[in-house]
C-alpha cells in the first residue's frame, strides 16, 4: 500500500503532466442526506417567527449552522471575516480584540459628531452603528478588476480580469490590513486597532489609503486593457 507522500507526488505529477489544475471548488458530497435534512434559519427576524404547519422543518432534521451564521445580535459576517484576515500566527483572540477596539473607537467618534451636530437633519445623516460603518467602508474598498499573469508566446502579460464579490471583499480587507500593519510597525504611539479605525472611517467617506490603492489598481487594469483578449 503506497504511502500518503507517494500518493501526493503521483497526483501532482499526473496533474502537471496532463496540464490540469487541481479543483479548489467546494466538495459536491455532503454528510447531510437531502431527503432528511433541511437548511437552518440564520436570520434572527425569521427565527423568531412561527413555522408554517406545512413547513418541512417541523418534522425533518436541521443541518448544523456554520460558525459565521450564528444569529446573535453582536455577530457580523463582515467583521468576522475582517478578524480572520487580520489574524497573525493563529492569534485570533488578539485579532478580535484589535478589531472590536477599532469599532469602539468608531462608535465614540461618531457619537461625538452626533452630539455636536446642530440640527436634527445633520444628526440623522451621521451613522453611529460601527458595524454599518465597517460594512460600508469595506464595501467602498472593493476592487472591480484584478490583474493576473497570462503567458502567451513566451511572454507573460498582466491581464485584467473581472473579480467576484467574495474575492473583492477579501482583497479589500487584505489591502486595508497591510496598510495598517505598515503604519503600526513604525509607530510607538498608536496601535493596529487605532489605524484600522482611522482607515475604516476614511473608507466610509471614500477617502484614505485603501481607497487610493483600489484606484491605483483600477488605473493599472485600464493601462493593460489591450491584453484583455488573452483571458481565454
Amino acid at each position: 500500500m503506497e504511502t500518503l507522500g507517494i500518493a501526493c507526488r503521483r497526483l501532482a505529477f499526473t496533474t502537471k503532466a496532463s496540464g490540469r489544475r487541481i479543483s479548489t471548488q467546494k466538495a459536491l458530497a455532503t454528510r447531510y442526506d437531502p431527503r432528511v435534512f433541511r437548511d437552518p434559519i440564520i436570520k434572527l427576524d425569521e427565527l423568531n417567527k412561527k413555522l408554517a404547519p406545512e413547513d418541512e422543518k417541523n418534522f425533518l432534521y436541521i443541518k448544523a449552522m456554520e460558525s459565521d451564521d450564528t444569529p446573535v445580535f453582536y455577530r457580523n459576517e463582515v467583521v468576522d471575516k475582517l478578524v480572520r484576515v487580520c489574524m497573525k500566527d493563529g492569534g485570533k483572540e488578539t485579532s478580535r480584540n484589535n478589531i472590536f477596539s477599532a469599532l469602539e473607537i468608531i462608535k465614540r467618534r461618531q457619537y461625538k459628531l452626533w452630539r455636536e451636530a446642530p440640527t436634527e437633519e445633520e444628526k440623522a445623516k451621521i451613522e453611529t452603528n460601527p458595524f454599518k460603518v465597517a460594512e460600508k467602508g469595506i464595501k467602498n474598498c472593493h476592487p472591480l478588476m484584478k490583474l493576473m499573469p497570462v503567458t502567451r508566446g513566451g511572454t507573460t502579460y498582466r491581464v485584467p480580469f473581472p473579480i467576484e464579490e467574495k474575492e473583492a471583499e477579501f482583497r479589500a480587507m487584505k489591502m486595508m490590513r497591510d496598510i495598517c500593519r505598515g503604519k503600526a510597525k513604525h509607530s510607538k504611539i498608536l496601535h493596529f486597532g487605532d489605524y484600522i479605525a482611522n482607515e475604516l472611517l476614511a473608507a466610509y467617506n471614500n477617502e484614505g489609503q485603501t481607497i487610493q490603492a483600489k484606484q491605483e489598481l483600477h488605473k493599472q487594469c485600464e493601462a493593460n486593457r489591450a491584453y484583455a483578449h488573452y483571458r481565454g
